[in-house]
């Protein structure tokens, strides 16, 4: 296939940089800043699309909508087609029905319309577990054609208006528009990412906050956050158009030599600090982001005219890559997260993870791309049957995922996916509500009221709930559940996961126990969690005796109740992850020696024992390491049923199981 003209190996160069950094980041190299070679594809296809636009625009006079959405479709759709049914398929033998299959398809009918972003909203990028979804690197492809959906919209409207107004105006406000959404969707990226706890009051943003979507990561996802990018792109390719630029470009290597640097720079700021927080939440790196994002603007102007940097990044072995950077962009994270749920993670399955992708681009490339676009019998196709075809493609492989990953769940572990985890407090509430601001419970009561009984804590309670329903129901008492998944029970001030919210929830559990007053309260924190990075200017060691101490701040503000307290830590940490280690190619749990699980909380556990010592309205510890272990192994399955819904968090089957312990415990602290 013929180069055009106006083809610049440059371009095909830094696609090819980008797409590396993301593989480089993807798997888990530790260059923790790679993710902004996406960023690098926004800009680079800003630019490419707004110069053949301007290009048709100025040869015809007018703009082709239908020709434009038809070459996006046959670029784009065919390549996504065969991944994502390929990627299903795979994903039924190799991945868990408990974790990547449920994922799998819920992406595919995003994938289809092209609204990733969307669905991944609700979730930080990076605290997604990448095992868990084989399809979510689709956001960034969603963003892109959400902006080929409004890009010939405005090219519409340029292409009448520059018919009726004079040339100079029609040019001023050209350039008045295109800095203007830079402007707006900057301010908007900047001001999510750093000020998302005062952008969450506001009127406009507050069905997204229903939908548990920050401000942070709406700036990361949204398509009106991500423009600026984009439009960085087209303003190069506008200033190229004017004759000043011609005299600019004689300094080519002044622009391209400093946007070099500034992409290295932001890069390398983004690997030591991928999130920076911002009024007590994290987002993204926003001036890493704003260095990658104008430096690859500045390579795109200057390497027009710069022969030493065009030359570094022209080689051979980049434009190729650069050609086929989409396939490998597709394809390289569902390679790696079926290779790293069927394998062990390491330095050689990470080269063979990344020539796999280069491979792999390489055959769609020549194979289904290439073709598609070039063959005159496959020219003849029509948009419309691409999408029909595509979009038939994934609903069929959506409901051959919706009817087979149950089954496949309940062959494998005899529960359902969504029974394994759906705790009792996630399920509709059947009595009276409390309700006090963000503490908020069901009412589980008993036949006779012998007073309350409160759970409060993080994940871990909310994964012990069933248990604790059960076994204060037991005891004859009226039950409450607080949890906050990731915000540990503390004070409002203790500086572990200190957010806003996390705030704002603790505080309001404190008022919500003062007016309860419950006889009896567990509390149950994921405390290695919190612990296994040290916090800024600690040591780890340091970190784990503050943790201690703010345990026992916590305790001596309850003293100020009538009531017993007792500590309940986390269940057992297993390796074995039944979301994603259990498949039908590995479909039984691996058990542990009781010294390596043991080691893996001893030390924190250690801490919380001596933290309660002098509180005499706090029981003993309820540790759960003798139910699952003998005095050699343990086991995350007990006669034949998964107790576990992840590596440390109880399914609803080990909630139930653990309630005669959780039921002891309850009856020890009311007899104090």
């Amino acid at each position: 296939m013929t180069k055009s003209s106006s083809y610049r190996a440059d371009i095909q160069g830094l696609r090819a940089i980008a797409v590396i950094l993301v593989l480089l980041f993807h798997f888990e190299t530790g260059l923790r800043g790679g993710y902004l070679g996406v960023d690098m594809f926004f800009v680079i296809s800003g630019f490419v699309i707004a110069t053949s636009t301007l290009r048709e625009v100025d040869l015809t006079n007018h703009f082709s909508l239908v020709g434009f959405i038809h070459r996006r479709i046959r670029r784009l759709l065919p390549g996504m087609a065969v991944m994502t049914i390929a990627t299903s398929v795979l994903s039924m033998l190799l991945l868990s029905p408990f974790g990547p299959q449920k994922e799998t398809a819920k992406m595919l009918m995003s994938a289809a319309s092209y609204s990733s972003n969307f669905i991944l909203m609700p979730q930080s990028y990076f605290s997604l577990d990448p095992k868990a979804n084989p399809l979510s690197h689709l956001w960034s492809l969603a963003v892109e054609e959400q902006f080929y959906f409004v890009w010939p919209i405005a090219i519409i409207m340029f292409v009448v208006l520059r018919k009726r107004v004079h040339a100079q105006l029609f040019k001023g406000i050209v350039w008045a528009s295109a800095v203007g959404v830079f402007m707006a969707s900057c301010w908007l990226f900047l001001i999510c990412s750093k000020y998302g706890s005062r952008i969450n009051d506001y009127w406009w943003f507050r069905p997204l906050s229903e939908w548990n979507i920050t401000p942070e990561h709406f700036a990361f996802y949204s398509p009106f956050t991500r423009a600026w990018e984009f439009v960085v792109g087209v303003l190069v390719a506008l200033l190229l158009r004017i004759k000043i630029a011609s005299h600019m470009l004689k300094a080519g290597s002044v622009f391209t030599l400093s946007g070099a640097m500034l992409v290295w720079l932001g890069v390398a700021w983004a690997s030591r600090f991928p999130e920076i927080q911002h009024e007590g939440n994290y987002s993204t790196n926003t001036s890493a982001t704003l260095a990658v994002v104008m430096g690859t603007g500045l390579l795109i102007f200057g390497g027009l005219n710069d022969k030493l940097v065009r030359r570094l990044i022209s080689v051979r072995p980049l434009t190729l890559i650069g050609d086929y950077s989409y396939s490998i962009y597709l394809w390289h994270w569902p390679i790696w997260v079926l290779l790293i749920t069927t394998f062990k993670r390491t330095n050689n399955m990470v080269a063979f993870a990344f020539l796999l992708s280069l491979v792999v681009g390489w055959l769609q490339y020549r194979l289904i791309e290439e073709p598609i676009r070039s063959r005159r019998k496959l020219l003849k196709i029509k948009t419309h049957q691409f999408v029909g075809v595509f979009g038939l493609f994934a609903l069929l492989s959506f409901a051959l995922m919706s009817y087979t990953t149950p089954k496949i769940g309940m062959h494998l572990a005899a529960r359902l996916p969504g029974e394994l985890s759906m705790h009792i407090i996630e399920k509709p509430c059947d009595g009276p509500e409390f309700k006090l601001e963000t503490a908020q419970s069901c009412a589980y009561k008993s036949t006779n009221k012998k007073g309350w009984a409160v759970l409060v804590g993080d994940s871990t309670a909310k994964s012990l709930s069933d248990g604790f329903v059960r076994a204060s129901n037991s005891q004859e008492m009226n039950s409450y559940v607080f949890s906050f998944p990731g915000c540990s029970f503390q004070l409002f001030d203790s500086p572990f996961t200190a957010t806003d919210q996390c705030v704002d929830w603790r505080a309001d559990v404190f008022t919500a126990l003062q007016q309860i007053q419950p006889k009896v309260i567990l509390i149950a924190n994921l405390n290695s969690l919190y612990v296994k990075e040290p916090r800024l200017g600690w040591s780890p060691e340091d970190t784990q005796l503050i943790w201690g101490s703010e345990l026992g701040r916590t305790l001596s503000e309850l003293s100020r109740l009538n009531t017993q307290v007792v500590i309940v830590q986390p269940p057992p940490r297993f390796n074995y992850d039944l979301r994603y280690d259990l498949s039908l190619l590995w479909p039984n749990s691996i058990k542990e020696s009781r010294v390596a699980v043991v080691s893996r909380r001893e030390k924190i556990n250690e801490i919380e024992e001596n933290a309660i010592v002098g509180f005499d309205f706090v029981g003993p510890i309820v540790n759960f390491t003798d139910e699952f272990c003998n005095a050699d192994i343990c086991d995350p399955k007990v006669s034949n049923k998964f107790m576990f819904e992840d590596n440390d968090h109880l399914s609803v089957d080990g909630s139930l199981f653990v309630s005669a312990v959780i039921e002891r415990a309850i009856s020890e602290a009311l007899v104090r």
